[in-house]
């Protein structure tokens, strides 16, 4: 099932050409997002911009039900939108570690007093 126009979704960078990169989606199609729907400002390099394997978040600017694909933006999606379907992954308890800011406390509590 092809999602709808404006939806969101994340997909990973499947193949890139001097213009364009196609896109795969766990939901099972595929996109196309072209060098017009990068940025606002003017993108020499796309290849630069984009990285193979990489995961993006697009919004679907386009339907394509023959092909089964869409075609995506990334400009079109807000910053409040992208934070919202980014995955944060925390960071493993072993490798937390104030240890080296509990020693200096007692030396700052004195610069300050």
């Amino acid at each position: 099932m092809l999602p709808e126009v404006g939806s969101i979704h994340q997909g990973t960078v499947a193949a890139i050409y001097p213009n364009y990169a196609i896109m795969v989606f766990p939901e099972g199609f595929t996109g196309l997002l072209h060098i017009s729907e990068l940025s606002d400002r003017f993108i020499r390099n796309f290849a630069g911009y984009v990285k193979f394997g990489n995961i993006y978040t697009v919004k679907v600017i386009g339907v394509n039900p023959e092909k089964k694909s869409v075609r995506v933006s990334l400009k079109k999606i807000t910053a409040l939108e992208r934070a919202k379907y980014a995955k944060n992954s925390p960071i493993p308890p072993e490798y937390i570690d104030f240890s080296s800011l509990k020693a200096k406390l007692p030396d700052w509590i004195k610069e300050e007093q």
